[in-house]
């Protein structure tokens, strides 16, 4: 079964202009993910990473497709500021939404929001019972690791969630394709051709949906 699913995220948002190679100088400094990363220049990271609410007309796919139960729970692991979680809530979801984050800044977004529980800590080391989500999404935020913590991540999702998932990842399919992924990321670190993704998934266990977010898809030509 194909369990590729384009969710529609990246058809909302305008076509990217053309960026100018990031340099080591900038991934030094997109690697210390703080501010200079989230609210900072562009060539550092996202040049100011906030809420446009885009995500308010992709939930209601995302309850359909998956069957998300209102008092159900919810885990967006690598939620950065929280934006997946708090469309969520927004939507009046009524059960637990959990954001998991591995590094501190983007978490100060969310702490004090009613209603959402922030953690800081690892991808691959879920604090929470077998089965126990309802739906999982890791949305950007798995290929920022290492290969070997990308498959322990998977498994973990899938350990949590049991398929009931969709993750993004960062992919080519071509040389070329190769090429303009590596010059533009900041911290994609496991960017694979899709045959190996598809190799990575089957290996992992991983049985939840899955995108492969390319240079097309990014707009970078």
């Amino acid at each position: 079964m194909n369990k590729e699913l384009d969710i529609g995220y990246f058809k909302s948002s305008h076509q990217r202009k053309s960026i100018e190679p990031r340099s080591i100088k900038n991934r030094l400094v997109a690697w210390e993910l703080d501010d200079k990363y989230y609210d900072g220049e562009r060539a550092n990271g996202y040049g100011g990473f906030r809420d446009d609410c885009r995500w308010d007309l992709i939930i209601p796919m995302l309850y359909k497709k998956f069957s998300i139960d209102l008092n159900g729970t919810i885990l967006d692991l690598g939620c950065k500021k929280g934006f997946i979680l708090e469309s969520f809530k927004r939507s009046g979801h009524l059960g637990r939404l959990i954001g998991i984050e591995n590094h501190p800044y983007p978490l100060a977004s969310i702490q004090n929001s009613s209603g959402i529980e922030a953690k800081c800590g690892p991808y691959y080391d879920i604090p929470l019972e077998d089965n126990s989500v309802d739906f999982s999404i890791a949305f950007s935020s798995i290929y920022m690791q290492t290969l070997g913590d990308v498959v322990r991540s998977l498994r973990e999702i899938e350990r949590v969630s049991c398929g009931r998932s969709y993750i993004t990842l960062g992919a080519f399919e071509g040389e070329t394709d190769k090429k303009i992924f590596s010059q533009w990321t900041l911290i994609g670190t496991t960017v694979l051709s899709i045959q190996d993704w598809h190799e990575v998934i089957e290996y992992s266990g991983y049985s939840g949906y899955y995108f492969f977010t390319t240079p097309a898809v990014l707009g970078l030509y």
